[in-house]
């Protein structure tokens, strides 16, 4: 007779199932620690906005360490409170949300911003962000740690955690930048501005009338919601108007759209000046807030002492004051475009003021070269209140003057 079957374990087919059911279902600290992994090594196309890059340090520090403390470390920078104020943010948040939230920002980055790795997911047709012109390094808000613990034993600034800051800036030994984001930012505005004309016509031509460079950019001195930061909006704002309209023009001019006798071209070559002196308006602003900032802060700190203000001299001096004087002093070197070097030369006082201060500072001491710093900055107030807008609004009249000259030189080659 036929032998009977034997009828499959309960006990092993219910094993098997849930082994499945693991296998094919990963936990969100399982997904959480993969994308941590690949945002190690993600390599974007261009590069991602300081605002980006503080969501996913917030995101990050929320999953490993829950809420943030309520007050900032007395010794924390300028770089590091941006940090803490973005994590502070997300108070509130449970770890498993912000995982989660810190896996959808991190998806929603690799398409906005692309990949240069071949296999990278969904690389974005999107133009460069907070430095535009060149290629883009590693992404610094891409590092992250391992999730063990999430206590809040965990150290507050790490290698592991992601930064918020641009690429190539001055770091610490700690991973910590040494002078705002603002200066961060200028070696990459200065590639911006090196854009020649044929670069930035054929970058415009590919360009969606939604996916403007000037429209990603944010203010990079003081927070979003401070009132001082209302003249970098401002420059930001119209300069994004001049952007519109240069990508506009490419869906009314040219063949088959209502003004088919002229390329878009035409309109856009003249337009492009403009985009360049707002670039390095923006650098003078940059400059010229830090250094304003540098002044009452220190007079602050002189008036009221370093533990109330929790501001020490040579910090002021090691993040902001010697790395402005840099900056300018790079501004006029050869290799620049005639408009970053005129603002160089425009800010050569800056320079000039840092490196007397430093010699002071050198000489007699920290004290007296600060003192020395601060009455300078208030004796030539008017310089920096009047003079300086003053020559921005006339680079922007020369602008406009030589945007005919590069106008009539396309109309005559198309």
């Amino acid at each position: 007779c036929p032998r009977r079957r034997r009828a499959p374990c309960r006990r092993h087919s219910t094993s098997k199932q849930r082994y499945a059911s693991k296998a094919t279902m990963a936990t969100p600290a399982a997904t959480f620690r993969a994308k941590t992994n690949f945002m190690k090594s993600w390599k974007p196309r261009s590069p991602p906005s300081n605002r980006d890059r503080l969501e996913l340090y917030a995101l990050h520090k929320q999953s490993v360490s829950g809420d943030a403390p309520s007050k900032d470390p007395p010794d924390a920078s300028v770089a590091d409170k941006a940090k803490i104020a973005a994590w502070r943010n997300k108070r509130g948040m449970s770890q498993a949300d912000a995982m989660q939230r810190y896996v959808e920002e991190c998806d929603r980055q690799i398409r906005v911003y692309g990949s240069r790795d071949a296999g990278a997911s969904s690389p974005a047709s999107v133009n460069g962000i907070n430095g535009g012109g060149g290629g883009a390094t590693p992404m610094e808000a891409g590092g992250t740690s391992k999730e063990g613990s999430a206590s809040q034993t965990t150290p507050m600034y790490n290698n592991t955690t992601p930064q918020n800051t641009p690429a190539n800036a001055d770091y610490n030994e700690d991973g910590v930048l040494l002078c705002p984001r603002g200066l961060a930012a200028i070696p990459l505005l200065c590639a911006a501005a090196s854009e020649s004309r044929s670069a930035y016509l054929s970058r415009l031509a590919v360009t969606p009338p939604t996916n403007g460079w000037w429209s990603k950019q944010e203010p990079l001195c003081l927070e979003m919601n401070n009132p001082l930061s209302i003249p970098e909006k401002l420059i930001i704002g119209l300069a994004v108007q001049v952007e519109n309209i240069s990508l506009l023009v490419g869906n009314l001019m040219g063949e088959g759209h209502a003004v088919s006798a002229i390329s878009p071209r035409v309109a856009q070559a003249f337009l492009w000046p403009v985009h360049n002196i707002f670039l390095s308006i923006w650098i003078l602003w940059i400059l010229t807030c830090t250094y304003l900032g540098s002044v009452v802060m220190m007079s602050q700190t002189l008036l009221f002492g370093a533990k109330r203000t929790n501001t020490p001299l040579g910090r002021l001096f090691l993040e902001e004051i010697n790395p402005s004087a840099r900056a300018v002093e790079s501004l006029c070197e050869q290799h620049q475009t005639i408009g970053v070097r005129l603002t160089g030369l425009s800010l050569m006082p800056l320079m000039m003021l840092c490196d007397l201060a430093n010699s002071v500072v050198a000489r007699v001491g920290i004290l007296v070269g600060s003192v020395v710093f601060v009455s300078m900055g208030f004796f030539t107030w008017w310089y920096w209140i009047c003079v300086l807008p003053w020559l921005a609004m006339c680079a922007i009249s020369v602008a406009v003057m030589s945007g005919w000259c590069f106008g009539l030189i396309e109309l005559s080659s198309s």
